[in-house]
């Protein structure tokens, strides 16, 4: 089994599960970093779940790759990413705008409904960011225009008043989100 931590190859004995490979490996890495990146054979896997790590057998001719960071790496590349996430977010808006204006409403509120489901995603991610390295977050002014329009856009929705969700996502939405990345 070929086993690198950080990019150093490393001998390992053998185990029966990748939950009991990581557990053997523990001191090995750096108890000051946090494990991010967990491959098997290519196949990225969860290092925070534990049962999966216990099912997942172990032939012993895999080869993992484990990359670990700091704390204030870890924060500082996920706040490096939310700008990327935002711009994306911002795009995929200003398309539902557009698939609303052009009449296309079914294929535009899925849009809406899998991008509103990733902005939450990203303003945990900024928050728990915010958290960890102590910093000021990146997202306020999204937060705020969320809250300042985010009912207005439920009873647009509702009433099915999709040139007033357009206008909404465009001039409110769309531009906090492009100024926060």
């Amino acid at each position: 089994m070929r086993v690198a931590v950080d990019g150093t190859e490393i001998d390992v004995p053998g185990a029966a599960t990748l939950g009991e490979l990581l557990d053997g490996l523990a001191p090995r890495i750096d108890p000051a970093r946090v494990v991010t990146r967990l491959e098997v054979d290519g196949r990225p896997a969860d290092p925070t779940d534990r049962a999966a790590l216990a099912a997942w057998r172990l032939t012993g001719g895999e080869s993992l790759s484990i990359g670990s960071e700091t704390p204030a790496d870890f924060a500082r590349s996920r706040r490096a990413e939310i700008a990327g996430h935002l711009r994306r977010i911002a795009d995929r808006l200003a398309a539902v705008a557009t698939g609303l204006l052009a009449g296309d409403t079914a294929a535009a509120n899925h849009l809406l409904a899998t991008t509103t489901r990733d902005l939450a995603l990203v303003l945990e991610l900024d928050q728990h960011v915010s958290l960890l390295d102590a910093g000021a977050s990146r997202c306020t002014a999204v937060v705020a225009a969320v809250d300042k329009v985010g009912l207005r856009l439920t009873d647009a929705e509702r009433a099915r008043r999709w040139p007033e969700v357009a206008r909404l996502l465009t001039d409110e939405l769309v531009p906090a989100l492009r100024a926060g990345a």
